[in-house]
């Protein structure tokens, strides 16, 4: 029997030729991992920049909405309109705040708007004024982080929070400043200016010239006459 000499090869990676390998593999999931983190921060930038623009929109409908009817007195009653308080800074018109009254409805909880005289009806004496964390009220210049609320006589109740900066100014009919330290002068206001300035929630992960937006907006005040502006 002739035996022949069967000579076994395995094919296979030297040393040097697997830290190659790993290394350039290294270099490709790096790089995937930077792609993948760098999209999830581009996607978290933009969800606060979207969600602090909508939190300032529904904040200046809301506000404009209910500025305007400030003052509305069918029933031709006194005191209604923008408030001054020797009180709680809350419960002033003033740059940081803002006090109002209106009569659209009385407390008979129906689905009928009755006005009676009166500003006792749900939604007829409305503040809004910002606060710190403690429960301070900030006032139109101090830029600490705040929360903006609105206050119907039942406490108050969040809007909008991280909002930086709430101004209020007042103009009568031609245009000029209305000073807000008397009764009297309170009911020359036609126009109220509000500037309602926000704060993405984390401004780290956005860029700097996104971190905050700012509304201006005017309201006219149409029942306490009109307005050339």
């Amino acid at each position: 029997m002739i035996l022949k000499n069967i000579t076994c090869k395995s094919a296979g990676f030297t040393l040097i030729e697997t830290l190659i390998t790993v290394t350039l593999m290294s270099f490709v999931l790096a790089g995937v991992v930077k792609m993948f983190s760098g999209t999830g921060r581009q996607h978290t930038s933009q969800e606060q920049i979207v969600a602090l623009t909508q939190d300032l929109r529904a904040a200046k409908l809301l506000m404009t909405s209910e500025i305007r009817q400030a003052g509305c007195n069918p029933k031709k009653k006194k005191g209604f309109g923008f408030q001054l308080s020797a009180g709680p800074e809350t419960d002033d018109t003033d740059a940081n705040s803002i006090h109002f009254t209106m009569d659209t409805d009385n407390t008979d909880g129906d689905s009928f708007l009755e006005p009676d005289g009166l500003a006792t009806a749900p939604n007829e004496d409305i503040k809004y004024y910002r606060l710190d964390s403690n429960g301070n009220i900030l006032l139109e210049n101090d830029p600490t982080p705040g929360v903006l609320v609105r206050d119907t006589g039942a406490g108050p109740q969040e809007i909008a929070g991280n909002i930086i900066g709430l101004q209020f100014a007042y103009l009568n009919s031609t245009g000029a400043a209305v000073a807000t330290n008397t009764a009297s002068s309170l009911k020359n206001i036609r126009v109220v200016q509000v500037t309602l300035q926000g704060q993405v929630e984390y401004t780290a992960q956005v860029s700097l010239a996104n971190q905050t937006q700012t509304k201006t907006f005017r309201v006219l005040v149409r029942n306490t006459g009109l307005s050339n502006i």
